[in-house]
């Protein structure tokens, strides 16, 4: 699955790593639960009869002036994470990149939104860096998390993974801080809380703009419902605020907005409604 388009002159192309489909897709009370604040009967009420949700993994591909760079990687190939199900229907990065002219020891970057499996494990889930030639960017907090201690229930499944893209990438990842230009019309926006350096990212070129908010939503009821967190948040009320912030800043100045999660190829626009948010997908699938 493959979406190509551009931001000014900034040629990009959305190349899925997967995207499971019925009976396969997870259920939207995993997502939203008591404990992360939100009661079942809010969540049935809000659901509509809706029980699922539909959960991408679409990669961004941008041609810069520096190079072809990736903002996150997917699951990559055998991946059992999630249960046997799972394998088949990930680890489809490489197919793709394939099917439109991409290679991987081209790639000139890996821009990570943050360090979470499902948006680095593309990077080496082989053992060894998929992209062999390509400069890391993480934000620093995230770097300095996850080699730390890692106590969190909700962050330990990651943990393996992001510590082993650190270790591979080495002098090779390059930690950033907010607002800084990663690559020429790429800047990192702030966006922490789901973890301590989860970053968007703003493409910028001959006035066009786009915004991959990374993991700030999962599913459209996260902007009818801004106040929900899922239970891979960190910091809940930081999670809250960014994903306001960054959903008043998209409608207001009218930005395309790129969703890792959502159906593919995750881009649309957002429109106030209220005091709440509603989501227009760019076309459907």
């Amino acid at each position: 699955m493959i979406y190509q388009f551009s931001v000014g002159r900034l040629e990009c192309v959305v190349v899925s790593d997967g995207q499971p489909g019925p009976p396969f897709e997870p259920s939207l009370g995993d997502f939203y639960t008591p404990e992360s604040g939100v009661p079942a009967d809010v969540l049935r009420d809000a659901c509509r009869g809706r029980s699922t949700l539909t959960c991408g993994y679409n990669c961004l591909f941008v041609g810069t002036p520096d190079g072809t760079a990736v903002v996150d990687t997917g699951l990559g190939a055998s991946f059992l994470g999630y249960g046997e199900y799972i394998e088949p229907l990930v680890g489809k990065l490489g197919d793709g990149m394939t099917s439109v002219g991409l290679s991987r020891s081209n790639l000139a970057a890996v821009v990570f939104t943050h360090l979470h499996q499902d948006h680095s494990r593309g990077a080496i889930w082989s053992g060894e860096l998929t992209f062999p030639d390509a400069t890391a960017f993480a934000h620093s907090a995230e770097v300095a998390f996850w080699s730390g201690s890692v106590d969190l229930p909700s962050a330990r499944p990651h943990l393996e993974v992001a510590r082993e893209t650190i270790r591979l990438f080495g002098e090779k990842l390059r930690p950033f801080e907010y607002g800084a230009e990663i690559l020429p019309g790429v800047q990192a926006i702030a966006a922490p809380g789901h973890t301590p350096g989860h970053a968007a990212i703003l493409l910028q070129s001959q006035g066009e703009r786009l915004l991959c908010v990374g993991d700030t939503f999962y599913d459209p009821l996260q902007l009818t419902n801004p106040t929900w967190a899922t239970p891979w948040d960190l910091d809940a009320p930081a999670s809250v605020a960014s994903r306001r912030h960054l959903l008043e800043r998209a409608a207001d100045e009218q930005i395309l907005v790129h969703a890792y999660h959502l159906p593919f190829p995750g881009l649309g626009h957002v429109q106030r409604d209220g005091s709440t948010f509603t989501w227009h997908p760019l076309h459907d699938r």
